[in-house]
């Protein structure tokens, strides 16, 4: 029970960094950004080859993954997103999500292939080695302290970064009222390329735990997807706290009862529907989701940034 426990917050962990990410993408420009697990798998392939080529652990690598998803988040802002920002309606916006999707997992098959050929290293269906750490006479496995450590580092900073510094108080100007703050002289469109450069890598950052516990390939960020949409609707569109509130009560729930059912000889292919269930059950309680039961009491899980 205890590597149940510990396979569960591993993963809320790494849910927390995914969902908080696809919030900045929906805050700044109203899209459900459908390539957002891919950006997990960028920062996967990322420190895979920075380990391989430098001889490290991929935890070394993490600085390499957080740029490598970073860039490629922004160049997805810049090149797509950023041009189609208040003239493309919702739909068009998800639609094209989905073609960006595409573009990068069929981007990282190409380059698993190249890296196989190069480096004579299996880029398909393969773990990160990990080690094992005595806390409280128990054994525990590092990704689980390397990723309770990096979860709540990034997510101080961000916090930091957004109520502490001015750029944090123009990203927050900018996306409650884009007109206003570009009038207002806040260059709107640096200030979303930033929040996009972070959305990025913070979702590589978590991909590089993934592999320490799962075999991965280039499509397993889309098989995450379902659980990042339903970590921000459960926890509240809108709100960055409600959507780290979301992940650990998606990801706790998901993995330890899937544990349950499959104890009592029930498929872990049901997975899916315990999400699903959480969604449902959590909206008719609170139509707003987690931050709106924290609705006027000022803290950040009910701010809009």
């Amino acid at each position: 029970m205890l590597d149940v426990l510990a396979g569960a917050l591993i993963y809320s962990n790494l849910l927390a960094l995914l969902a908080v990410g696809l919030s900045l993408a929906l805050l700044t420009c109203r899209v459900s950004n459908f390539a957002h697990g891919d950006l997990a798998m960028v920062g996967v392939y990322a420190a895979y080859t920075f380990s391989v080529v430098a001889g490290v652990t991929p935890y070394a690598s993490i600085p390499v993954a957080f740029a490598a998803g970073g860039l490629v988040s922004l160049l997805a802002y810049l090149v797509v997103f950023e041009p189609l920002r208040g003239r493309a309606d919702l739909v068009t916006l998800m639609v094209v999500s989905m073609a960006i999707d595409m573009v990068i997992r069929y981007s990282l098959h190409v380059y698993a292939d190249l890296m196989q050929q190069w480096l004579k290293v299996y880029t398909r269906l393969f773990m990160f080695n990990d080690f094992l750490v005595e806390v409280a006479g128990a054994q525990v496995p590092g990704v689980l302290i390397a990723s309770a450590v990096s979860t709540v580092a990034l997510l101080l900073s961000l916090y930091m970064l957004l109520y502490k510094t001015k750029l944090g108080a123009a990203m927050r100007a900018a996306i409650e009222d884009p007109n206003l703050a570009q009038t207002l002289g806040i260059n709107v469109k640096r200030v979303f390329a930033v929040s996009w450069f972070l959305a990025g890598a913070l979702a590589a950052t978590a991909g590089v735990f993934l592999p320490f516990r799962v075999m991965v390939n280039p499509d397993t960020g889309w098989s995450m997807l379902l659980s990042m949409f339903a970590a921000v609707t459960v926890g509240g569109i809108g709100s960055i706290g409600g959507s780290v509130a979301g992940a650990y009560l998606i990801g706790i729930s998901e993995t330890v009862l899937s544990y349950q059912l499959a104890g009592l000889g029930v498929s872990t292919a049901y997975r899916p529907l315990l999400t699903f269930a959480a969604i449902i059950c959590t909206l008719l309680v609170s139509p707003r989701g987690l931050s709106g039961l924290w609705s006027g009491k000022g803290w950040w899980i009910r701010r809009r940034f």
